[in-house]
């Protein structure tokens, strides 16, 4: 699975609005900022997490973005799959599927092992978990 720069600049934007849970809102271009994200690009991915209701939006002076619910809730599938659709390798996964092959693939049972690792490493992996991380070196650190 190759994420797309949409879903990983999602995942820092969420990152940067949870570094600051009950903290009030946390505005556009103060993410922009911080994750070196242009604003046209950093708007439509807040769309999109708005839509999924990882996020909810507050407007006027103070306003910006908080969390939808503690960042021990929302885990990087999550985000992934509003900002990706589905993250299946082949589209013989993903639900409504229609291959002839599917009762009887063996490369399907492949796929699906890889994708149910994908999806298990991702929800394992909340934003809680990327905070408590950002204090630890890389080198002391596995996923």
């Amino acid at each position: 699975m190759k994420l797309s720069t949409k879903c990983r600049y999602g995942a820092r934007a969420m990152l940067e609005i949870a570094r600051r849970y009950n903290q009030g809102p946390v505005k556009r271009k103060d993410i922009c900022q911080a994750q070196g994200i242009s604003h046209a690009y950093l708007e439509n991915i807040l769309i999109v997490l708005k839509s999924f209701n990882l996020i909810r939006t507050t407007r006027g002076a103070n306003g910006g973005f908080t969390l939808e619910t503690d960042p021990s809730k929302i885990n990087l599938y999550q985000i992934a799959t509003a900002l990706e659709g589905s993250i299946a390798p082949v589209e013989c996964l993903d639900p409504g599927a229609l291959c002839k092959k599917i009762g009887h693939c063996v490369t399907r049972k492949a796929w699906k092992k890889l994708y149910d690792a994908e999806v298990t490493a991702l929800s394992s992996i909340t934003l809680q978990d990327l905070l408590d991380m950002e204090g630890e070196s890389e080198m002391t650190y596995s996923i």
